[in-house]
């Protein structure tokens, strides 16, 4: 799998996660675009998602299983997007 491939998909479980949990809608309206936009300018899009992280919060979850899917995915996402911009 190519890295914007990886990028994409993560992008995607955070999202997917965040809905699921009807959590932080402003920001899951801001990761959206990423996904398309990670098409044509990943180092963009990464650094535009590493950006809207800090907004979220593990501890807005009530659900201990939902947290923990958000908090792989955050964790994840956060390192592939550092990678992509070589932090």
């Amino acid at each position: 799998m190519s890295v914007r491939s990886e990028f994409r998909r993560l992008l995607g479980d955070l999202i997917a996660v965040l809905r699921d949990a009807g959590l932080a809608r402003d920001t899951v309206s801001a990761l959206e675009p990423l996904l398309e936009r990670a098409r044509e300018d990943l180092s963009g899009a990464a650094d535009a998602a590493l950006a809207l992280l800090p907004r979220l919060d593990a501890r807005a979850f009530s659900d201990p299983l939902q947290r923990k899917r958000f908090e792989e995915a955050f964790e994840r996402l956060d390192a592939v997007g550092r990678i992509i911009l070589g932090r």
